[in-house]
């Protein structure tokens, strides 16, 4: 029997899962990661401890999981995209804290470029993005302009698997892969390369970027001293991408929905990045070997679990998720209540980063059970409205949703969304499906298995959700799209 090792770097937390040849969870450790917010919008996340914290989990889940490290067959990566990590190539060691993808520090800068009508639409043509801060390029270019010039050695900068390949082979590789490249706002969709014309634009030199393999392949071998031997690395994948491979080859009529941090909707395309209208992002879903490059659709919400962890931590609302559902449960309505968490802007179809959250309609009759029903109402309007886009887009409606990620444990939440966009959602047995679909690509990597429909037969349902209340999940759509208008345009850049 061999096995797999998926780590899996969140915004949260950070995990070790190992994985038989069944795709059956073996052995696992999780630790929460720190993150600093402020009031200006900005995001940070120590560079150092998302390396360390990843390698101690892979660590102990190879011990929970009892193997022989001889039969680890190889590792995949997966990560929370657009985050960026500045770093010495010759000490290793990073020179900033990372800018997480949620940080609006370079929101100005953004809107700058959005004001010239041609720079911005060369920019959509060529890498399938928007103009928004939360994308990598402008987070890099700010990270250059402080730090490069201190030193008179070379600055890498990254995103979050970069940074943890180089780590994990002690130094001796700098590169990346497509889906996460695609993020950054800086890469050719077509040619998966750099663009040339825009990394002068930001005035970064192609040397301080990763080099772009195939997300499937031979990446490197994580240094002996990490696991007491050489492993292979085999497969990377950006977090909501690794989500897509893990439910397999789907059908035109389902959506894939991964609700975790932020909520993401993605939609295969095939083997040409088509463009899309409505603020929907035309995105690299993987690059295999011998293979072209496969596209998808993506519309995203930046604020989903991340609201319910401000509930949790900065609110003491609750105490923990289960709270949360027994608190929701026990009202049937919102009691008037809308909550727009636009805590680091609107993703599609708004994109704007001057929106900012929103509690509306309280009065002296609002308890915490309306605020939390009117939480789990926003998440599921959020996705909602993220589907509509996509059936309008694609001319087909997505009937069947296969989920995952670990707001997907709430059954209100669920339900309601169900309810709402008037879907069939099939919750998948792997809540973890971004760590489940990287040991897919790193297994198939290194020949464990021979196709990916294969091993995504090991992918079930473990409870599947149907419409209920459609009326009523129709009003807090409405009610919702009201205090949407009123969020927008808030903060000033």
């Amino acid at each position: 029997m061999k096995y797999l090792l998926a780590l899996d770097i969140g915004t949260t937390s950070t995990r070790g899962i190992i994985y038989d040849e069944k795709m059956r969870e073996m052995g696992r450790a999780s630790e929460q990661l720190g993150l600093s917010a402020t009031e200006e919008g900005l995001v940070e996340q120590d560079a150092e401890e998302l390396w360390r914290k990843t390698l101690d989990c892979g660590r102990k889940a190879i011990k929970v999981a009892r193997i022989n490290i001889k039969d680890l067959a190889a590792i995949g990566l997966t990560n929370q995209r657009e985050t960026t990590v500045a770093w010495h190539a010759a000490t290793g060691k990073a020179v900033a804290p990372a800018i997480v993808w949620q940080d609006r520090r370079t929101a100005a800068r953004a809107k700058q470029l959005e004001g010239q009508r041609d720079l911005a639409r060369r920019i959509r043509a060529r890498t399938g993005l928007v103009v928004d801060p939360s994308f990598s390029a402008t987070k890099m270019e700010w990270l250059n302009n402080k730090y490069d010039h201190k030193r008179g050695k070379l600055l890498c900068l990254g995103t979050v698997d970069s940074w943890i390949l180089h780590k994990l082979t002690d130094g001796k590789v700098f590169a990346t892969e497509p889906s996460n490249a695609s993020r950054a706002m800086l890469m050719d969709l077509e040619t998966a390369a750099w663009d040339k014309e825009l990394v002068a634009l930001f005035g970064l030199k192609e040397e301080q970027l990763p080099r772009i393999l195939p997300s499937q392949g031979a990446f490197g071998l994580a240094h002996k001293k990490w696991f007491g031997r050489e492993i292979p690395i085999t497969g990377i994948l950006g977090d909501q991408q690794a989500a897509l491979f893990s439910h397999g080859p789907l059908r035109n009529d389902m959506l894939a929905v991964t609700y975790g941090t932020g909520i993401f909707a993605l939609k295969p395309i095939g083997q040409k990045p088509r463009p899309a209208g409505s603020g929907i992002l035309t995105t690299v879903a993987w690059q295999r070997p011998d293979q072209p490059i496969e596209y998808a659709y993506e519309v995203s919400a930046l604020t989903g679990g991340a609201m319910l962890e401000w509930f949790k931590n900065q609110m003491g609302l609750v105490k923990d998720m289960q709270e949360f559902d027994r608190l929701a449960e026990t009202v049937q309505t919102t009691g008037g209540v809308t909550i727009v968490p636009a805590f680091a802007g609107l993703a599609a179809p708004d994109w704007d980063p001057a929106a900012r959250g929103l509690i509306i309609g309280i009065n002296r009759g609002t308890h915490k059970a309306h605020l939390c029903r009117a939480a789990i109402e926003a998440i599921a309007c959020q996705t909602t409205r993220m589907a509509k886009l996509l059936d309008v887009q694609t001319g087909s409606v997505a009937k069947y949703w296969r989920v995952n990620g670990g707001l997907t444990k709430s059954n209100p939440l669920m339900q309601s969304q169900a309810d709402m966009a008037n879907v069939k959602l099939c919750r998948e047995a792997h809540l973890e499906g971004t760590a489940a679909g990287v040991a897919m690509l790193a297994g198939l990597g290194a020949g464990i298995w021979d196709t990916w429909r294969r091993v995504a037969s090991n992918m079930k349902c473990e409870k599947t959700f149907t419409p209920k209340r459609l009326k009523r999940g129709l009003a807090f759509l409405a009610q919702y799209e009201r205090a949407l208008e009123r969020a927008k345009n808030w903060a000033q850049t």
